[in-house]
């Protein structure tokens, strides 16, 4: 388990922001117990997963109310608040579903669902608080009404096009897949594939009608309405991840409350998307590799029946469809590239009931509330010899209603199946399929069957989880066990294989630790409210895990694990000492009854008919009116003051354990310092002759020595490299370093223009370039040229001084050879250095350019 840091962060407590979260609006009568929740025909309310995350973001459902916030604003601004998405609700909120892409979030309520549009985070980052009014549409409005069986669960398909394919499961056993898309209303009227279980599980060909009854249609009774009443659904695995089997993003599990399970595969919507990726071809790879291997398998075995024949043929028929189509090439909204495919049309887009599976061995009866399927991975790369085939087997992990989590093993793997052909006169015969049972875990000692807790996968490794119950939440994790398993069916070394992978699953011991501990409520209080917890990963926030209780945050911050890095455990188990463990309590919270309001007055006005609020301001008279008055608020006060009792007493037994905390690190404080003295020198006695150091002065000459030592480390290193360095050859000096630097400055430069960088920012320092300066030298060079052309030919028009005035012809020798000794070397000079200095750059200079 992820260590512990600490328990409910303060800025989640009251009365900072992050508790005003998840607080419901005060109202009258707000502190009469409240009655667990219970539907008369389909028996208590499943879990409530009233929280979803994006990213930091959190969305939480309060009664008929979402609201919307960012914690790492929570976290770091103690004035930010919440805000409100106004959506019209009728019922209140039992679940929130992010999509995929996080932009939509489906809503439900027992009987209604809806998908609302999610505003853009940047509207958080704002000081306007008032509620934002986001577009929402109900999905299935005349599918999902009253009276029709309550919803079971929501997913999002993992493979659904561009994250929009939402699955609604009911209690009944209907399965519908609806493609959403806010430009086409009617997306959210119709789904584009309908399932009834209950025809499903009786249907023997697939001419029949599966689709789920129209509404206002009779229905009879059928003992399908008992055994096949959904509990909870999640699919196989996710397509982005390296390794995954073919068939497993494909596959929806289905758990039902009588405890049995049963599997849809290949469930597709009608257009479904492949995001560019390794895990995506990995899935692709494995699952044609899985279709063909079977293929040749079933052709070549004599003793297969026409059931398993008609399956593989239909699985490549299936497989053609996929591979002959071409996909459409197009790019997300994120940038991600994505084939879009179409569902193949060879085979019936209704798969079949596969189960209900046998469980191996055979158990008490049991009801189930969740369930997470975690695929077994393979990383294998195809070759000419041996093409690339994933592990179908899966890890099934079952929650009951007894809080005990039944964890299995399905060593065959569930692959695509169809019903037959009406034109086959073959009979539907069952497939056996068993699920062993690797491990039990119960989780609490008390067996009182309760529907309100869940599964939240982890966010970190693939075989761990967290179970919220209302006695805490629990992280159970299997990575110590299934690597083995992944390598023993990998290898596929049939001798001896079975006595290998019994004796692994006998020793087989999953991790289980507590997080968050609750103390179990009395009969007489009110039944706590659990929510499902989320993980919340966020480099300013942490990592996280996040639920409610009776609509008060709870949290706790863990360590996230680095893979490679020993941790403090591993250390002190290597250096072989001894580390005093880090006791982390969770904060004590005071109960809300010691700080709400309690007005009695506005209860008896919520609860009272106006003709008796009428005879309150009248004088009091002995009558039945007054007495029902009486009672109620008694009954009103009483439930109060018990509350408030309860609180008291709770806020005595916490002070009382505070000082006997506070005695036990006292304790532990003055068992600690005789272990700090031996190892600081502080419980020696200093001698007689006081010579010999002891205490402090030991630690110090001993750091004393280590430096000296490191000091003469350092030296001979120096040393060394100073050798090696005029080993190699002369040591450049300061000029020749400085001329090195003054080329490379001078190449950076020249390539600046090239490189499109800035003119004013060259690495010598300069405002212009060097090879501009060399362009603007050399249009200053032209232009001379050009003036002492017109210079001579003006000269030559004009009328030549009279003949009596001669200069000597040495004179003007003589002051040539000054002129050419003197001043022209000042000209070429920098102009020859900058051409020398150009060639030895390998920057060609054109033959006009000389100076």
């Amino acid at each position: 388990m992820p260590k512990v840091l600490a328990y409910t962060p303060a800025w989640l407590a009251r009365p900072n922001p992050g508790y005003d979260l998840f607080a419901p609006k005060t109202a009258s009568g707000n502190w009469i117990p409240k009655k667990q929740e219970e539907n008369p025909q389909n028996g208590p309310v499943g879990p409530r997963k009233t929280i979803a995350t994006r990213g930091s973001e959190v969305f939480v459902a309060v009664g008929h109310e979402i609201r919307w916030a960012d914690l790492v604003q929570l976290k770091e601004d103690s004035t930010a608040s919440y805000r409100t998405l106004k959506v019209s609700i009728p019922l209140p909120i039992t679940r929130l579903t992010i999509s995929p892409c996080g932009d939509y979030l489906a809503v439900s309520t027992s009987h209604t669902v809806h998908v609302v549009s999610l505003p853009e985070s940047a509207l958080l980052d704002n000081d306007d608080k008032t509620p934002i009014k986001p577009k929402a549409f109900q999905v299935g409005p005349t599918a999902h009404v009253l009276e029709e069986s309550p919803i079971a669960t929501l997913l999002w398909h993992p493979l659904g096009y561009h994250g929009r394919c939402l699955i609604t499961i009911t209690r009944e056993g209907v399965v519908r897949l609806w493609e959403v898309n806010r430009s086409d209303r009617s997306t959210f009227s119709e789904p584009t594939l309908s399932i009834d279980l209950s025809k499903l599980a009786h249907a023997t060909n697939d001419q029949e009608d599966l689709s789920a009854s129209k509404y206002g249609a009779s229905k009879g009774f059928s003992f399908d309405s008992v055994y096949l009443e959904v509990a909870s659904a999640c699919f196989g695995d996710f397509p982005d991840q390296e390794g995954v089997h073919g068939w497993a993003p494909l596959t929806l599990w289905i758990a039902m409350t009588s405890g049995d399970v049963y599997a849809l595969c290949p469930l597709l919507p009608s257009k479904w998307q492949l995001v560019d990726s390794v895990g995506a071809t990995s899935f692709l790879q494995t699952l044609t590799t899985s279709i063909e291997i079977n293929h040749e398998e079933t052709q070549d075995d004599s003793d297969a029946t026409p059931d398993d024949s008609d399956t593989a043929q239909k699985q490549l028929s299936w497989l053609a469809d996929l591979t002959y189509q071409e996909p459409f090439q197009e790019n997300s909204p994120y940038g991600e590239s994505i084939k879009v495919f179409s569902r193949p049309k060879s085979v019936p887009a209704v798969p079949l009931l596969q189960g209900p599976f046998s469980i191996i061995p055979e158990v008490d009866d049991f009801e189930l509330c969740d369930i997470i399927v975690h695929s077994l991975k393979t990383c294998s790369d195809a070759t000419d010899e041996a093409a690339a085939e994933g592990l179908p087997t899966a890890v099934v992990c079952l929650l009951t209603d007894t809080c005990q989590i039944h964890v299995c093993l399905d060593l065959e793997g569930v692959v695509g199946r169809w019903l037959p052909s009406a034109l086959d006169h073959e009979s539907l015969i069952p497939h056996e399929h068993e699920l062993v049972i690797v491990e039990t875990i119960a989780l609490t000692s008390d067996e009182t069957s309760s529907f309100t807790q869940s599964i939240t996968p982890d966010v970190h490794t693939d075989f761990s989880f967290f179970v919220s119950h209302a006695s805490g939440v629990y992280y159970i994790s299997l990575e110590s066990w299934i690597g083995k398993i992944e390598n023993e069916l990998y290898e596929a070394q049939q001798e001896g294989s079975e006595f290998r992978l019994k004796r692994l699953l006998e020793s087989a011991t999953s991790q289980v630790e507590q997080c968050i501990s609750r103390s179990k409520p009395s009969q007489d209080v009110a039944i706590e409210e659990v929510t499902s917890s989320v993980i919340i990963e966020d480099g300013n926030i942490g990592y996280l895990l996040l639920t409610t209780v009776n609509d008060e945050p709870q949290a706790v911050l863990l360590d996230a694990p680095e893979y490679g890095v020993p941790t403090e455990e591993d250390i002190a188990q290597y250096m072989d000492v001894g580390v005093p463990q880090r006791d982390v309590r969770p904060p004590w919270q005071p109960p809300k009854e010691l700080w709400e309001e309690f007005d009695l007055n506005a209860f008896l006005q919520h609860e009272t008919s106006a003709r008796v609020r009428a005879t309150m301001k009248e004088e009091i008279r002995l009558s039945p009116a007054n007495l029902e008055v009486l009672l109620k608020a008694h009954r009103a006060f009483t439930a109060h003051t018990h509350r408030v009792q309860v609180g008291v007493a709770d806020l005595y037994t916490n002070c009382a354990r505070l000082q006997e905390e506070f005695k036990a690190q006292v304790w532990n404080t003055a068992r600690l310092v005789p272990e700090i003295d031996a190892v600081t020198g502080n419980d020696e006695v200093q001698s007689e002759s006081g010579s010999a150091a002891y205490g402090s002065a030991r630690i110090e000459q001993r750091l004393e020595r280590v430096k000296a030592r490191q000091e003469e480390l350092n030296a001979r290193y120096e040393n060394l490299r100073r050798r090696m360095g005029n080993a190699g050859g002369a040591e450049l000096s300061d000029k020749e370093a400085s001329l090195l630097e003054e080329l490379q400055v001078m190449s950076d430069t020249l390539h600046a223009k090239e490189q499109e960088q800035a003119l004013s920012s060259d690495p010598d320092g300069s405002e212009v370039a060097a090879l501009e300066r060399i362009h603007r030298l050399k249009e200053l060079k032209q232009t001379m040229v050009e003036r002492v052309k017109r210079s001579t030919k003006d000269g030559k028009e004009e009328q030549r001084p009279p003949a009596s005035i001669k200069v000597p012809s040495h004179s003007r020798k003589q002051e040539i050879g000054e002129i050419e000794l003197l001043l022209l070397p000042r000209v070429t000079a920098p102009v020859a250095a900058a051409k020398k200095t150009l060639k030895e750059l390998g920057i060609s200079i054109p033959p006009g350019s000389d100076c």
